[in-house]
Formats: structure tokens, C-alpha cells, sequence
């Protein structure tokens, strides 16, 4: 069984990392949403992808110099807007929503995000991606915490990388897999997923090939292939 993973929760319909993103990966019957966090001047965790404001939210200033209270100006106020990861927590933290894909690309906000997943009593629902130092930072602090080694270079990660984060997918860029590369992990008791795959006919390729999961940018679709069902929305 693949899982299908809404990258940015649905970023055709709504802007990506946004409130009613997540909403609607998740009632498109998406298995898991991936979002991706920054941490603000202030020290707060929040939905963001670009380093900068600007290709979004018409601001050309680094989130890392931006405090919430500014953050808040930007959109609309209501749900067209950058959330912060607790608001998401609170929100898919009922036994019906589904896990969530952090993807981490610093330790400062890797080790905020964890104390407030912590908080939120949702250590086994979270699955951390994201750079190498940031998940060494979660790996040493969360000897049990899920990992996905995200990769996007020929040739496996060395031996030392596999070793000290134990991760239990490795999560390929998906024009580097193959059928025997795909063998190859699972020999060595990994899981494989893929990013970010919004082609069908790909998808149903690395179905094929034995992918584990998929991350996509048309969760619909996918969903529809492994044969999830749409979820009602909250």
C-alpha cells in the first residue's frame, strides 16, 4: 500500500501552507500532509517554505527577521494567511485528521517545532523531513522519532548519515529511483517515498516500482489511485 502525501497540504486549489490547503489535502483523503516550518525573529514556529516573504506574501524580508505581529499583517487575516505550526497541531490533533510531514530545513526551528509537537502530545503522528543537521538535532534529543532522509543526489547518503538518524524512509527526489534502487533500500529494512511527483502516469510507475509513499502536489489524484477516500472537510 502506498501512502499518498499532500505536499503543502493542496497548493492547486489554495495557496500552499495555508489553512484551507491543509483542510482540503486532508478531505481529498490524503494519508498524511506535509508542511513546512520557519521560525520567525521572535522565536515562533510558522508554515513557510521560501526563506523570504516575497514570493507569497509580497514582502522581500527574511522570516527569520520578521516577528508575528508583522507576520499577521500579511493576507487576508483570516485563513488566507501564514499560520503558525501550534494553530495546525491544535487543529489536526483530532483522532480523524491525518499525520503530518514536517519538513525542517534548520535546528533552531527543528528543536521549536519539537517542543511544541511535544506539547501537543503528538510525538507518533509527526514524521520530520528536512536537512540533515536538522534532523540530527531531532534524532539526538528523539531516539524513537519517525525520520525521512530526504535525498536528492545519485549514489545512497554515506553510511555515517544512515547510522546516526536511523530513518525509516528514504525520501528520494523521484527521477533518481529505480526499480533495483527501490530492492536496495528495502533490503536494508527502509522504507522509500518520493518527492514531489504530480504526474499520474508517474505515479502509478512508482506504485509499481514498490514506492511506500508518494508526495504530490495533486493529492486528489493520487488518493484516487491508491484508492483512498475523500474525507468530509471539518
Amino acid at each position: 500500500m502506498t501512502l499518498a502525501i499532500a505536499h503543502r497540504g493542496d497548493p492547486i486549489q489554495f495557496r500552499e501552507n495555508t489553512l484551507p490547503a491543509l483542510r482540503a489535502g486532508a478531505a481529498a483523503g490524503a494519508d498524511m500532509i506535509e508542511i513546512d516550518l520557519k521560525l520567525t525573529a521572535d522565536g515562533h514556529v510558522v508554515l513557510l517554505h521560501d526563506d523570504t516573504l516575497d514570493r507569497f506574501w509580497g514582502l522581500n524580508r527574511p522570516v527569520t527577521e520578521v516577528t508575528l505581529a508583522e507576520l499577521a499583517a500579511l493576507g487576508d487575516g483570516r485563513d488566507r494567511r501564514i499560520p503558525t505550526l501550534m494553530e495546525v497541531l491544535a487543529e489536526f490533533s483530532r483522532p480523524t485528521a491525518p499525520p503530518l510531514m514536517l519538513d525542517v530545513t534548520a535546528v533552531d526551528a527543528a528543536l521549536a517545532a519539537d517542543d511544541l509537537v511535544a506539547e501537543h502530545d503528538m510525538l507518533g503522528r509527526v514524521l520530520y523531513s528536512g536537512s540533515v543537521e536538522a534532523l540530527r538535532a531531532i534524532r539526538g534529543r528523539r531516539p524513537r522519532a519517525q525520520l525521512a532522509l530526504s535525498w536528492d543526489q545519485q549514489g545512497f547518503p554515506p553510511p555515517e548519515v544512515w547510522q546516526a538518524l536511523r530513518p525509516r524512509y528514504y525520501n528520494s527526489y523521484w527521477p533518481l529511483l529505480t526499480r533495483e534502487l527501490v530492492a536496495e533500500v528495502h533490503r536494508h529494512g527502509y522504507a522509500v517515498s518520493a518527492w514531489t511527483v504530480n504526474d499520474l502516469s508517474e505515479m502509478a510507475r512508482l506504485i509499481g516500482m514498490g514506492v511506500d509513499a508518494i508526495i504530490t502536489d495533486q493529492p486528489a489524484e493520487l488518493a484516487k489511485l491508491v484508492g483512498n477516500q475523500p474525507q468530509f472537510s471539518r
